[in-house]
Parts: C-alpha cells; structure tokens; sequence
C-alpha cells in the first residue's frame, strides 16, 4: 500500500479498519484461551477456521503488532504536526 498518497479519508478508514482487525483478533484469543469456540462462530468464525485456529494458537502477537504499527505510521502522515 502506497500509503504517502492516501487522502485523509483514507488514512482515516484504514486505521478504523485496523483496529477493528486488532480487536476481532485480540477477542478470538480471549475465547480460544477460554476454550469458547461458541463466541468464536458467534464472531463470525466458520467451524473450519475456529479449527485452524485452536490448531495454530490463535492469531499470532505479531499479526496484532503489526496492524499496530503500521496504525502508528498513518497517523503519522495522516496528521505531520502532531495531536
């Protein structure tokens, strides 16, 4: 992603959507932990990706980390003064 050409709507959206990513991940791993596939279809979750899911652990920290920075970036050069 280009993300120096986005306009600001964008950069607005893009971040909306990766917090949005960051929370579905942060609670499908709440409920894998508490070993509640229920929550999981629930969320939306296909009974085949809740498997792939227990299978691997969960959506990995990095994949979280990730969005977070790359949040941290479009807010960077979505406001360059700051605030």
């Amino acid at each position: 992603m280009a993300t120096q050409n986005l306009s600001p709507n964008a950069i607005r959206d893009e971040i909306a959507r990766l917090q949005w990513a960051n929370s579905v991940m942060r609670r499908a791993n709440k409920a894998l932990a508490k070993g509640d596939g229920a929550a999981l279809i629930d969320m939306g979750f296909s009974p085949e990706h809740v498997e792939d899911l227990q299978k691997n652990g969960g959506f990995r920290s990095t994949s979280i980390s990730n969005n977070t920075r790359m949040i941290t970036h479009l807010r960077s050069i979505g406001n360059p003064h700051g605030g």
